[in-house]
């Protein structure tokens, strides 16, 4: 069971638990389209039966073993060509929590975390558009964290990475503040440019030479930044120019 937060400014003031659901970011979005939603709720479960990831794939996950939500906000005051910074503020938040437990926290872009080469939670920001500007953004992540046996071998948890069981409430309640500290940040519009700067140096791979699947072909290349709207910039071996890609567009191939 997840209580309401009080002592944060917006995120968590309002949180919503259901024992089983198909989908938080599902919830999440009805909650919007109704009218009831207030900015900062979360809905939370501890057993999501059809969650969403990126590329169309879905999230897995054993219930009662992770965090699993979808947080609400109404970024009124980011334009649409800015909405990446969404993504960027909130896996500073998510990495700056894992922080606490591990030094090798990398995000993936655009929005996923890694400890390691091994991904310990996955983002799914869904945002809708009033005019120019940003009317809400869904924010959908899962943090395996008492989970031990995975299907993806790239997979784990903070209890595979420490060797000890954690308390979800706890876990929770810390995860919720890095997030608020975030998107205060964010919503002060000012930091803006040290949010950019501060993802790229959590980036995996930034100014490293990676392997990609690229046009159908396995090539090497760098990353050399993120453009303001949210694409992967890359510097492919043996081609002059910097790509500048979609995420359906390139691929991380690991060894």
């Amino acid at each position: 069971m997840y209580n309401s937060i009080y002592d944060t400014l917006i995120i968590g003031k309002k949180v919503i638990y259901l024992p089983s659901c198909h989908s938080t970011n599902d919830i999440a979005a009805e909650l919007v389209r109704s009218g009831v939603s207030m900015e900062g709720a979360v809905v939370i479960t501890d057993d999501q039966t059809k969650g969403r990831g990126q590329r169309g794939t879905t999230w897995v996950t054993q219930p009662r073993m992770n965090l699993t939500m979808s947080v609400i906000l109404t970024p009124s005051f980011l334009s649409i060509q800015d909405q990446f910074l969404i993504s960027q503020a909130m896996a500073l938040g998510i990495s700056s929590y894992l922080s606490n437990y591990s030094d090798k926290v990398k995000i993936k872009w655009p929005n996923d975390i890694y400890i390691g080469s091994r991904k310990i939670c996955g983002t799914l920001i869904e945002n809708s558009i009033q005019g120019s500007r940003l009317a809400s953004s869904v924010v959908g992540m899962g943090i395996n964290v008492n989970q031990i046996d995975f299907s993806n071998p790239r997979a784990t948890s903070l209890a595979r990475e420490s060797g000890k069981d954690f308390l979800l409430t706890d876990e929770f309640y810390q995860l919720i503040h890095h997030l608020d500290a975030w998107y205060l940040k964010l919503k002060s519009t000012k930091n803006n440019e040290e949010i950019r700067q501060l993802y790229l140096a959590n980036l995996f791979g930034y100014k490293e030479l990676c392997l990609f699947r690229y046009q159908s072909e396995i090539v090497p290349g760098t990353v050399t930044g993120i453009t303001n709207t949210g694409k992967l910039c890359v510097k492919f071996e043996n081609q002059s120019d910097i790509k500048e890609l979609d995420l359906k567009e390139v691929e991380w191939i690991w060894d």
